[in-house]
């Protein structure tokens, strides 16, 4: 039987179902649907064959009455669902991200931790009790020593150091306001935060933990959520809430333009070779492909119900 070596998998979250699409043509050529409601956000982890999906809950932030306690684990070279974690008595794991040392860090949003998941066993090993119930987003310094958690309604961001064995909470930066994303640059000494109640993003430097910079997002009329970068940290993406535009920034977080997009954006990922982006449009079972030469949408090809997160994959050449 023949194997893709390379795809594109796509959490439907309005459809309950992880899509896996054709990289090129965006055709669905695999769809999974036995997860309970309902399936969030998704870590790649093409090393080991596989993905992860969190079960949420039948909610969103702030309205979500029946939490999860699971994670679906997906087979990229089989493409199917080949188990879940369950986290009990955790609930509502959120965002994760694979550290330096291997380890999947993931946030329990009601249960006020972040995870610690063995990605090769798929086995809970431990957890690190945060100050907030609101961490909904977390991201890790490029060394893997620091882990912040963005926490929301709560105005601060959780600074976690992984170097020492439990993870120690150093520091709990006050932000100005309410926050909605976070990401760290893969390039420079500083995350970025997005705030949840103005067109607004906070740069803070990682080292001291202060905010370092302001930058207005002009084409918002909104604030935005989701904050990328891409994998070089050569471009970020700022992507509009409830709002179809998204704001493209270089490195050194110079805007290089807005972008209409379709309905109600949630996430984004950039192309392996950092050529192109693509948007998942929840509101409208939409994607929308730009071209990062062209600054322009270049395809606008409908994939599932309502698309919430999506990225792209690699693996090695099967023996």
């Amino acid at each position: 039987m023949q194997r893709h070596n390379r795809g594109l998998l796509a959490v439907d979250k309005q459809g309950n179902r992880v899509l896996f699409l054709n990289p090129e043509t965006f055709a669905v050529e695999q769809e999974l649907n036995a997860f309970p409601p309902r399936p969030h956000e998704l870590l790649m982890l093409p090393q080991l064959e596989k993905a992860y999906v969190p079960i949420y809950g039948d909610g969103i932030h702030g309205d979500n009455p029946h939490p999860g306690h699971k994670v679906a684990i997906i087979d990229l070279r089989l493409r199917q669902i080949s188990g879940f974690i369950d986290l009990s008595p955790l609930k509502a794991p959120h965002s994760g991200q694979l550290g330096r040392d291997g380890k999947v860090y993931l946030c329990c949003e009601n249960s006020a931790v972040v995870a610690v998941i063995d990605p090769v066993s798929d086995r809970l090993e431990k957890t690190i009790q945060l100050p907030s119930h609101n961490a909904h987003r977390l991201t890790l310094s490029p060394s893997g020593r620091k882990l912040f958690t963005e926490n929301e309604e709560d105005a601060s961001i959780t600074v976690v150091d992984l170097c020492e064995a439990e993870g120690r909470i150093i520091d709990n930066i006050l932000m100005p306001g309410a926050i909605s994303g976070i990401a760290a640059s893969p390039k420079h000494p500083y995350l970025v935060a997005s705030a949840a109640d103005a067109p607004l993003l906070y740069v803070v430097d990682r080292q001291s933990h202060r905010i370092r910079q302001r930058l207005t997002l002009p084409g918002h009329q909104q604030p935005c959520q989701v904050v990328r970068f891409s994998a070089n940290g050569e471009r970020l993406v700022a992507i509009g809430d409830q709002e179809p535009v998204v704001t493209l920034f270089d490195d050194l977080l110079n805007p290089l333009g807005d972008i209409r997009v379709g309905n109600k954006p949630m996430d984004g990922c950039f192309s392996e070779d950092n050529r192109s982006l693509l948007i998942a449009n929840e509101g409208d079972g939409s994607l929308s492909l730009i071209d990062l030469q062209q600054m322009k949408v270049i395809a606008t090809p409908q994939a599932g119900t309502g698309c919430e997160v999506l990225s792209y994959f690699q693996l090695n050449p099967s023996g």
